[in-house]
């Protein structure tokens, strides 16, 4: 796909430069094609104008006229293609209030917000770097194009991006550059919720997400978002922010976790946020609502969980299984198998001073949980070898709030073992258990 890409985007290019046109890729896919990396999508900077462009490729979409921008769509691929520009004051440290087309590559270069991200290149593989990006890519340095202060007062939505940036590709902040987001950190309060979310959510599920907190919190950006969230721990890391740079990238336990929503719960766990102020700071980030829930049933699992393990006996694993099982019943088989996942980042790790026993059984269900939550017979109603409406019809009773708590309890015992999963076995159970409740009437 992203070989296939290529050729495309380079022939994109060469249908403008046939027509008169300088036509040039621009940003993250040059970035990316200096780096090896796979291409996920390749945007066009050209002399072209929206209507030029529309006219050359009858497959063409008007996405972002007021900003230049035509998406071509080729062999069901999109390539956005924007007419050179250059923006005028910004409003609200956001968006610019109008842009104005240019002829001049260089001009268009020159709004951009890193260097890395400031690169060309023509169909022929030349580059035009003016502002020395690919040496920056080189030396492992992220900075801004021009005065770092103007680039975040433009667009207060680059410092995250800055941090973002620096996580992906392993960069290391220039001094100048983390000075001005330290000194503007306020005006996150600009920026919308949800594109605060977004930027956060590709920070921990990008490359480095281990370096990514600790930039948030030696920023202590969060403290500034338009909307406050209820995360006071995990937004500083104690100490005063260091004006000279931010620290060296670092190994950490998010690394070993796949995927941002495992990486959102280990790190909400670690900093002691609970399920209802996880909850309300995904509301106010604007998370969907199957995110949110996906994420705080992890947490609630280990909410759950960590009493069982400090009671369990050091060297037993029945009581383990057992609550493993009751886990998955109240839970859900999905978040118990995410939560098991949850304890990879310290099954390496020798026991905590004062926890061994605890650490130990945390070590040992990483170890088979996911083979013995795998052998739980049942975990939902819906698996069991009936329904309610068998049960009804073999006890000739009518409905009610009953009937559900009965296959709870049918689902307990077999989730346990003290049932087989057999449809006659589970109805004698039924019999005996409505007896019993009847004459404890």
């Amino acid at each position: 796909m992203s070989e296939r890409m290529e050729q495309v985007g380079k022939r994109l290019l060469r249908q403008l430069t046939t027509q008169g046109y300088e036509a040039f890729w621009v940003g993250g896919c040059v970035r990316d094609k200096l780096l090896g990396r796979p291409l996920k999508d390749i945007d066009i900077a050209t002399s072209a104008t929206p209507d030029d462009v529309m006219r050359l490729f009858p497959h063409s979409i008007p996405t972002g006229l007021q900003h230049g921008t035509v998406t071509v769509v080729e062999e069901r691929i999109p390539y956005e293609v924007t007419t050179f520009r250059r923006e005028t004051d910004y409003a609200d440290h956001r968006r610019p209030k109008s842009v104005e087309y240019v002829s001049e590559l260089q001009e268009d270069l020159n709004r951009r917000d890193f260097t890395i991200n400031a690169i060309a290149m023509d169909a022929d593989g030349s580059i035009v770097d003016p502002f020395g990006g690919r040496d920056d890519l080189k030396r492992g340095v992220l900075r801004c194009v021009g005065e770092a202060k103007e680039r975040f007062e433009e667009d207060a939505l680059r410092m995250l991006r800055c941090i973002r940036f620096a996580c992906e590709y392993g960069l290391q902040i220039e001094a100048a550059t983390w000075q001005a987001l330290l000194e503007h950190a306020p005006l996150l309060r600009y920026i919308a919720m949800e594109r605060v979310q977004a930027e956060l959510d590709k920070i921990i599920g990008g490359a480095g997400p281990d370096l990514g907190i600790r930039l948030l919190g030696e920023s202590r950006l969060l403290q500034h978002t338009k909307e406050a969230l209820p995360w006071p721990a995990a937004m500083a890391d104690g100490d005063e922010p260091e004006p000279g740079g931010p620290s060296e990238l670092w190994p950490g336990p998010l690394n070993v976790l796949e995927g941002a929503d495992l990486r959102w719960a280990y790190w909400l766990l670690q900093q002691g946020v609970g399920t209802e102020e996880a909850r309300e700071g995904f509301s106010r980030l604007r998370f969907s609502s199957d995110k949110t829930s996906t994420i705080t049933a992890l947490l609630r699992v280990e909410a759950w969980m960590a009493p069982q393990l400090a009671e369990a006996p050091a060297a037993a694993d029945a009581p383990l299984r057992e609550a493993l099982a009751r886990a998955a019943v109240r839970y859900g088989a999905d978040a118990v198998r995410g939560w098991l996942r949850l304890l990879a980042p310290g099954a390496a790790a020798p026991p905590r001073a004062g926890r061994a026993p605890r650490d130990a059984r945390r070590h040992r269900l990483h170890q088979s949980g996911t083979d013995w939550l795998q052998a739980v017979p049942a975990t939902r109603v819906g698996e069991l070898a009936l329904g309610g409406r068998d049960v009804l019809a073999a006890l000739g009773r009518p409905g009610g709030p009953w009937l559900g708590r009965l296959l709870d309890d049918l689902l307990l015992a077999v989730a346990l073992g003290r049932l087989p999963n057999e449809r006659e076995r589970l109805l004698e159970a039924a019999r005996q258990q409505i007896e019993r409740d009847a004459h404890d009437e």
